[in-house]
């Protein structure tokens, strides 16, 4: 399957995403997720950022939930829509800490969360639309999280959480276009060097 571009490509892919019903939306991401939980970085990690998960992207709601109820750090991205840019905010509760923000996307009430920098995360949980073997990724289209993984928050590892019908063999990277640590789908667990991909 080849596309003429990353625009295309992204359309193409998230489309098929789209389709997937609410209940196999619901399926793979438990799967995807429960996969996630066992990873050792993922049990290591003091300070995650986990993106809140929107329409058909893989559902993160439960996995920052457990966090906040078993008493663990969990920080979530907002956006600032006006620099471009992701801010960090430390969650702590689901039910008053959250409130609909850019695009629609349940976003930190800054009114309850604190903010925190980007330097004390060490994971960021990614969303995407197009990841690839190599662990290469296509987001939405404004780059918010590879600048933000770019220059913000270099030390953190990244994940991508993705159905496996968004991963495909290879996707021709920018430069500006982030790659993953890890790739979680429901059929398998991809792990990168980044360092020698990029």
């Amino acid at each position: 399957m080849s596309f003429p571009d990353s625009f295309s490509c992204r359309s193409q892919i998230l489309s098929k995403r789209d389709r997937l019903s609410f209940s196999t939306t619901s399926y793979l991401s438990k799967k995807i997720t429960n996969s996630f939980r066992k990873l050792e970085e993922y049990k290591n990690s003091n300070m995650p950022l986990i993106y809140v998960s929107f329409r058909s992207e893989v559902d993160t709601h439960q996995l920052i939930r457990e966090r906040l109820n078993s008493g663990l750090e969990v920080a979530i991205p907002k956006t600032d829509v006006t620099n471009r840019r992701l801010e960090t905010y430390l969650l702590k509760d689901w039910g008053k800490g959250l409130r609909p923000g850019a695009y629609g996307i349940l976003e930190p009430d800054v009114k309850v969360a604190s903010l925190i920098r980007p330097s004390q995360i060490d994971m960021v949980v990614v969303p995407g639309s197009v990841f690839d073997r190599q662990c290469g990724r296509y987001g939405y289209g404004g780059g918010y999280f590879d600048r933000f993984l770019s220059i913000e928050a270099p030390q953190a590892l990244r994940i991508g959480l993705a159905f496996s019908l968004q991963v495909l063999p290879e996707i021709p990277l920018k430069t500006h276009d982030q790659r993953m640590d890890i790739i979680v789908t429901e059929n398998e667990i991809l792990r990168c060097n980044r360092q020698a991909n990029s």
